[in-house]
Order: C-alpha cells, then sequence, then structure tokens
C-alpha cells in the first residue's frame, strides 16, 4: 500500500514524529513486511510517501481497519493538508527493483486514445535500459476512479533515466489532453533494506559496515549523552536499550535513506 500526504513545512517536525508511531504501530500488526518512509523532495516539496507490504491481503485490511491506526489518523488530520493519497498493488516483484507508479483520471471517451498511447509508451521505453514491465490498473465505476500505471525497471539508475528523459516529457504532454485534473506519481523502490542491490551487483559488505558505523557512532553518542543526562540512575539494560531504539529508529527513517543516496556512486563501485 502506497500512501502520500501533502504536509505543511511548518508541521513537518511534528509530522515526522507522528509517521514514525504509525509505521511503529504497523510493525507491530500480524503479517507486516517492511515499510518505506520517503521524505519531501525537490519535485513533491510537500508530499511525504509511505510504502507499506503486507504478507497477504486479509494482513493489509486488518492493519487499514484496525482501531490504533484509525486514532493515529483522527490524532495526524491537522498535520496535513487535504486528503491522503492511497493506492493498493499487489504481485510488484523483486524487491531490488525500482517502481514508478501513476495515477489519473481519465475523460470521457478517450480509452481509444488512451491504449494507443501506451502502446507509444511501450515503444519509447523499449530503448530504455533496465526496463522490466508495465502494467495498467483500468479504472473501475465504484471502486477505483483512477487509471494507475506502475512502470518497473530493474535499478533506481535506470528508472531515474526514464523519469529525466525527453522521451517521457513528450509523451506526459500528450496524456494531459485525456486526463482531468493532476497526475499523482510515487517513486517506489529498494525494500530489501539499507543497502538494496543495483541490477545483480551487491554491495560489498565493508562498505556497509563503513557507512553503517559512520551513521551510528554519532547517534549512539547523542543518545547515551542524553540518556546520562535526563536518566543518570538507569540501570545498563534498560540504558542499553534505550540507545538501540534510537539508534535503529534514527537510522532506519532519517540517516540511512539520504546517507546511502549520497554515497551511490561510491557504494556501487
Amino acid at each position: 500500500m502506497i500512501v502520500t500526504r501533502s504536509v505543511l513545512p511548518e508541521n513537518e517536525d511534528a509530522f515526522g514524529s507522528w509517521i514514525a508511531r504509525l509505521v511503529n504501530e504497523a510493525y507491530r500488526q500480524p503479517g507486516y513486511v517492511d515499510s518505506f518512509v520517503q521524505r519531501p523532495t525537490v519535485g513533491q516539496p510537500t508530499e511525504w510517501t509511505v510504502v507499506y507490504r503486507f504478507a497477504d491481503p486479509a494482513s493489509l485490511e486488518g492493519w487499514l481497519h484496525s482501531d490504533i491506526r484509525a486514532e493515529l489518523l483522527e490524532e495526524g488530520a491537522s498535520l496535513i493538508e487535504g486528503d491522503p493519497k492511497e493506492q493498493v498493488l499487489a504481485g510488484v516483484g523483486s524487491d531490488r527493483e525500482a517502481r514508478v507508479v501513476s495515477s489519473y483520471r481519465l475523460v470521457d471517451g478517450a480509452e481509444g486514445a488512451h491504449l494507443m498511447f501506451h502502446k507509444r509508451m511501450l515503444d519509447a521505453l523499449a530503448h530504455f535500459d533496465g526496463f522490466v514491465a508495465r502494467d495498467v490498473l483500468d479504472a473501475v465505476p465504484g471502486v477505483q476512479d483512477e487509471t494507475v500505471v506502475i512502470l518497473t525497471f530493474e535499478t533506481t539508475r535506470d528508472l531515474q533515466a526514464w523519469l529525466e528523459s525527453d522521451e517521457r516529457a513528450t509523451l506526459l504532454s500528450e496524456l494531459d489532453a485525456m486526463t482531468v485534473g493532476s497526475l499523482t506519481t510515487n517513486v517506489v523502490g529498494g525494500f530489501a533494506g539499507w543497502f538494496p542491490g543495483h541490477g545483480q551487483a551487491e554491495v560489498k559488505k565493508w562498505k556497509q559496515a563503513l557507512v553503517i558505523l559512520a551513521a551510528l557512532f554519532p547517534v549512539s553518542l547523542a543518545a547515551t549523552l542524553f540518556r546520562s543526562w535526563a536518566f543518570p540512575d538507569l540501570a545498563l539494560a534498560p540504558a542499553v536499550l534505550f540507545a538501540n531504539i534510537v539508534g535503529v529508529v534514527v537510522l532506519t527513517w532519517f540517516l540511512m535513506p539520504p546517507l546511502t543516496r549520497a554515497l551511490d556512486g561510491w557504494l556501487r563501485s
């Protein structure tokens, strides 16, 4: 499930804390596999995207209709602008692949032109390295108002080449005449961990260890100093547990994603 929320700049800190709590509760649910939080980007400066993966539809439905999720959504409603955008996908393939998920509403009578549009898109995609598959989920009246398109690439680098291409820009200009409202686009991928494989190549273990150490040391030091100041008499076991919890949360949702992106070229080499 992909959920995108628009957050006002003045609410970003509060929203970051709130979304961490929401993801932590999802982690406790039966069938939870993993999740990924994407902070705002240059192209989407106010949008936060969260991707949840569950083992089966029943587990996902259990999370979506849980009391704790309903309580947290009510609590966080004041932090976002407009309604969240939600997309539920199934069978999205390998954890190591990268995808772009787009949704839009077709104008009445545009179905034939839309089919021809996708033929031209496939012709263009055939010339791009790493393209794996295209899936189109047609709108279903009363169930899903928008058409959803999923493009899958072998690596994030392959996907980025498509997103920045002149061919895609031309196709999007053609799509404008067939749609009403805005186009929603989410980039999803790299769920295999902090260091997803790039194509067939794995990140070297010593590089993984070095990056984790560089991120973990200042976080552990800060957590230890804070704990010593706030809870000087805390016993050893809860003190270590506190530092571990802080380290895992900060690295998983805040430090490692931008750090691995920044060092992507070195990690690939």
